[in-house]
């Protein structure tokens, strides 16, 4: 099973089906919040909802379209992480997470986004990490930007979100940049 060790009790995993009681039970719990930037966030009621993404995620993760991961705290998943819109031809993806609120606060999506772009970077050969976060999420802008990346600009009215449009703050990594951090 595909598992990177972050730390003693950090680790990314593959997304798996067993992981989906723990993850639906937190979406539950954080799910006004997480309403606020994620437009699945309404749309995961039950534990068959999140095995269904999951098959899902793992069937874009053969087709090598999207590497799904649980955020592992101590053998727990406390939140997801991907790259997704892998783009081999130009060698770029899209990042995308959350995290469970019983875990903010601590550098564990830091952590586990930098694992992610070693991972992008150095597994999947890629060129170009895109992130782009709500106007309004400071949290998400944060995670970039204390990882180095580089603000791109503003799409306006971008996605839709509880029937409202909302803009995003592009972020982006060039391989050659995380090299030089790195």
């Amino acid at each position: 099973m595909f598992t990177h060790q972050i730390d003693a009790h950090l680790a990314l995993k593959l997304l798996n089906t067993e992981d989906a009681e723990d993850l639906i039970t937190y979406i539950a719990e954080d799910r006004q919040e997480l309403r606020k930037w994620m437009p699945w966030a309404d749309k995961m009621q039950s534990v068959e909802d999140e095995q269904n993404f999951i098959q899902y995620a793992r069937s874009r993760f053969a087709d090598n379209q999207m590497l799904p991961l649980t955020i592992v705290m101590d053998g727990k998943p406390i939140g997801s992480l991907d790259l997704h819109e892998i783009d081999n031809v130009n060698r770029h993806a899209s990042i995308g997470y959350w995290l469970s609120s019983q875990y903010q606060g601590q550098g564990i999506m830091t952590r586990s986004v930098e694992r992610l772009l070693t991972i992008g970077f150095d597994e999947f050969n890629l060129h170009k990490i895109i992130l782009t976060a709500d106007v309004n999420n400071k949290a998400s802008q944060a995670v970039a930007e204390r990882l180095g990346l580089h603000q791109e600009g503003t799409m306006r009215d971008q996605e839709i979100i509880n029937g409202h449009f909302c803009s995003l703050v592009q972020y982006a990594m060039l391989e050659d940049e995380w090299a030089n951090e790195n």
